[in-house]
């Protein structure tokens, strides 16, 4: 059986038409035209939507990108007329902020509502840094643009809020025109916005810092940044480095980084502690302690409290001594009538008194003087405190034995 010449080249025919219908029909920005709420999902699906973390793998420095991130979070559109032109708007806005040629997009509208899950739609209506900062953060967007749609006074009017976080502020763009679907209003709206790009945009600048201790946090003025070894792309200027680690002496420096540029610190942390003896101090400390206690205090030595004692012993010596020489003056017959003017029990508490006076006056003054001798002759940091009438150096001992007698 003969198939006719006509039937492959109808096949063959049809299997090249085939892909391209196919793309056809799968063609187009991707944007879903069909979107009548008031705030619009739709984003520009034709550029890329980076990650939000860097490609930091080593060797391949030129895959990490320094072009600031911007993120379109949305279109607000109050008006029905306005709803129905969403996808549109927000199509031009994103060439707008594109043709600038300064920034890249981080995330499309749909991807940051995923991200920012119950803050979305606060976001999206937000005008002000004080509620535009922690999007910004958690999108890593270094320009973040919401947008709105509606009625005023002037007519159809949109108003673009922009916010800087490298400055922390908010720029405002208003563009007014009759109708919503008028191509002009749309492209002057992107003309606008991609200026701002052009004015805000500043290439990042890639800090590297390799630190030898695994555990320790790397901050760049409030901002962790990581920890251990890290690398972060962070706006252009002059930053406070400031690595830490427990038990480690912390590392600080001001880094200067310039737009585009890669900047590298390497830090080696040592532990914190006190520094290593050195041959001048142990030199000191020889010498310190062959002088004795020249660097003691001496209201801190032993010897000084018992000189006080001994001198307080003999003062009260001497005070008992004159009142046994009163009773002795006393002790005589003035009157020549035969009988002395004191009793026999006055005499012989005299007697005592005088006794005890001249031991305390001969101990308490040997005490002093050793005492005084030991802190004169043979000081010392440490000394024991020397027992009353002893008096003892090193390893030897000199014990003075008082043997109190006398009469009157």
């Amino acid at each position: 059986m003969r198939i006719p010449a006509l039937l492959p080249v109808a096949v063959l025919a049809l299997a090249l038409w085939a892909p391209p219908a196919r793309s056809q029909e799968q063609g187009g920005l991707g944007l879903d035209l069909s979107s009548e709420t008031s705030s619009s999902e739709s984003a520009p699906q034709d550029q890329p939507a980076p990650g939000m973390g860097l490609d930091l793998r080593e060797g391949e420095e030129s895959a990490v990108s320094l072009t600031p991130r911007f993120i379109l979070l949305g279109l607000e559109t109050p008006e029905r007329a306005g709803s129905q032109q969403a996808s549109a708007w927000l199509r031009e806005l994103a060439k707008g902020a594109m043709s600038s040629g300064m920034v890249e997009f981080a995330a499309t509208p749909k991807q940051a509502r995923e991200r920012l899950e119950a803050g979305y739609e606060a976001a999206l209506s937000c005008a002000q840094a004080s509620c535009m900062t922690e999007p910004a953060e958690q999108l890593d967007a270094d320009l973040l643009t919401t947008a709105r749609l509606s009625l005023e006074d002037a007519g159809w009017t949109l108003r673009a809020w922009t916010y800087d976080r490298d400055r922390g502020v908010v720029h405002e763009d208003v563009v007014s025109g009759r109708n919503p679907k008028d191509e002009a209003f749309q492209k002057e709206a992107a003309t606008k916005l991609g200026n701002r790009m052009m004015a805000l945009a500043r290439p990042r600048a890639l800090l590297k810092v390799s630190v030898n201790v695994p555990t320790a946090v790397v901050k760049v003025g409030e901002r962790i940044l990581g920890v251990g070894s890290v690398e972060a792309r962070l706006a252009p200027g002059t930053v406070q480095l400031e690595v830490s680690a427990d038990e480690y002496a912390s590392f600080t420096k001001a880094v200067v980084l310039k737009p585009g540029a890669r900047e590298e610190v390497q830090v080696r942390m040592e532990i914190s502690g006190p520094a290593p003896e050195g041959p001048e101090d142990g030199v000191a400390r020889v010498s310190s302690k062959r002088r004795g206690g020249a660097s003691t205090p001496i209201y801190k030595r032993p010897a000084f409290y018992t000189a006080l004692v001994g001198l307080a012993v003999a003062g009260a010596g001497a005070v008992m001594s004159m009142s046994a020489k009163d009773v002795e003056k006393r002790a005589t017959d003035t009157n020549g009538d035969g009988i002395i003017d004191v009793t026999r029990k006055e005499m012989l508490d005299a007697k005592s008194q005088a006794n005890l006076a001249a031991g305390l006056l001969i101990g308490g003054g040997a005490v002093a003087a050793g005492s005084v001798t030991w802190l004169l002759v043979i000081p010392s940091r440490s000394e024991p405190a020397a027992p009353v009438g002893t008096v003892s150096a090193g390893g030897a001992s000199t014990a003075v034995h008082v043997v109190v007698g006398g009469s009157f």
